[in-house]
């Protein structure tokens, strides 16, 4: 059991020196991406109401 602690720990290490090198960029790069995906979201939902309002044969 005592070398899978082992293995855990190196990667463990090893990724987290990887975000300390990147320092802010991983932040930096998920919130643009979510920033974008919320854009594309509004853009389709706004398309959905418009087709909600002109649909007659809809429940309001």
């Amino acid at each position: 059991m005592g070398w899978l602690a082992s293995i855990l720990e190196s990667v463990f290490k090893w990724t987290f020196s990887l975000l300390t090198a990147a320092e802010n960029l991983p932040w930096i790069i998920f919130t643009i991406v979510i920033c974008f995906g919320l854009l594309y979201w509004m853009m389709w939902q706004q398309k959905y109401n418009r087709q909600a309002e002109a649909d007659e044969n809809q429940l309001k």
